[in-house]
């Protein structure tokens, strides 16, 4: 049994590959199996796909519902490119609208409309539902944030793996 916390890979067995990879793999399983929950109850239960909603979503959250495009490709972890379809569909729907900023002519904010603040509120109930049935009946208060903090270590974790590579 390892004693500093991580697996031992001296034997380089399968068991110990078992043991090393079981973290990461519950922590796949678990995104997984909450992102399917998402999509089909959630989700499912709008006139909107999941990449829409999470832009929406994003957006709303922000201060004055509103995000330069760059801050949304950091958040949405996609390219600009990518990103800037994605407001296109939904700026085609009404949803979101483009500005200048006002700090940055060279840049745009995206602001949601009233239509994309509907959108919003008719996804969070289903949401809100989803998250209740799962994590919340799942896990205590205490467990919820010891299991935030555990899931922020491991991300600054890679973060700082991937800067120093």
């Amino acid at each position: 049994m390892p004693t500093s916390g991580r697996p031992q890979q001296e034997r380089g067995d399968l068991l110990d590959l078992d043991d090393a990879l079981r973290p990461s793999g519950r922590i796949l399983e678990a995104g997984t199996a909450l992102l399917r929950a998402f999509e089909d109850l959630a989700v499912a239960r709008t006139e909107h796909d999941s990449t829409t909603l999470d832009l929406l979503l994003r957006l709303r959250l922000a201060p004055e519902h509103r995000l330069r495009g760059i801050d949304l490709c950091r958040q949405l972890r996609k390219s600009p490119s990518h990103v800037s379809r994605m407001i296109d569909r939904a700026e085609h729907r009404g949803l979101v609208k483009r500005q200048l900023d006002p700090e940055d002519r060279r840049a745009q904010q995206i602001t949601l409309t009233a239509l994309g603040e509907e959108a919003v509120d008719a996804y969070l109930p289903h949401l809100v539902e989803v998250l209740n049935q799962t994590i919340y009946a799942a896990l205590t208060n205490n467990e919820i944030e010891t299991l935030i903090d555990l899931l922020a270590r491991v991300t600054s974790s890679a973060h700082q793996l991937l800067e120093r590579q």
